[in-house]
């Protein structure tokens, strides 16, 4: 249900955040100009990732205009290419919702996506697919 993780089409603020990125942790000034050398394979790393947890759960993908939630049967039809990623402005990036760990996937800005977790193990069950799509994951 919609409104369980959502307010306004902003995930509810009773949900904590886990990042999800090349780096393991945030780039300081001097290493913005990685943001500009990413290639395509790794950025490719985060359709692996949400291939990878299709495999073992099951999604919804959230239509805020519509504030509904509809499962995904097939993972790949959400997934967007190198291309469309680098021209997706803020409205247009994928928001998940992984219903039995209670939690919210949504890509956002400088390869980078977030968990939105109740501290309910999801950060846990979510770390092995993590790493092995060559992520790195961090928490503020």
């Amino acid at each position: 249900m919609f409104s369980e993780y959502f307010e306004d089409c902003e995930v509810k603020t009773e949900y904590s955040k886990e990042f999800v990125s090349l780096w393991s942790g945030w780039l300081g000034k001097e290493d913005y100009h990685k943001l500009d050398e990413v290639t395509k394979n790794e950025w490719s790393r985060f359709n692996d990732l949400l291939r990878r947890l299709a495999k073992d759960f099951s999604f919804e993908v959230v239509n805020c205009e519509l504030q509904s939630l509809t499962e995904v049967r097939d993972i790949n039809s959400i997934l967007s290419s190198y291309e469309e990623s680098i021209n997706k402005y803020a409205p247009k990036f994928t928001k998940l919702v992984i219903p039995e760990l209670g939690c919210v996937i949504s890509e956002e800005w400088d390869y980078t996506y977030i968990i939105w977790h109740k501290d309910n193990g999801a950060v846990e069950a979510l770390k092995p697919y993590i790493k092995a799509s060559s992520l790195e994951s961090f928490h503020d």
